[in-house]
């Protein structure tokens, strides 16, 4: 019996807050905007938005356990990413 592999789109639902592990753009969080069949789109809310996502390749991705489920658009993207951050940085100060 072959076991069928995950479709993308399970591992990387649209509005999944990821964070980049390679590159350029190391530790920068996104959020997932479309799912292909071996990439993603991601935008930031800035410099990558939700009309010119970036591609990612998922492999370089790190899945945070954070999810909009609303209509994305650039400012709730910024907002989410923000808080997120502020969150992680009252922890470490702790």
């Amino acid at each position: 019996m072959m076991m069928k592999k995950k479709a993308l789109s399970d591992k990387y639902p649209i509005g999944q807050l990821v964070r980049s592990r390679q590159g350029r753009d190391q530790n920068r969080l996104y959020i997932v905007t479309a799912v292909g069949d071996r990439n993603l789109d991601a935008a930031d809310g800035t410099k990558w938005t939700v009309s010119k996502p970036k591609r990612k390749n998922p492999l370089h991705l790190q899945k945070i356990n954070i999810r909009m489920d609303a209509e994305i658009t650039d400012a709730d993207i910024v907002k989410i990413i923000q808080t997120f951050e502020n969150r992680k940085e009252n922890q470490e100060d702790k």
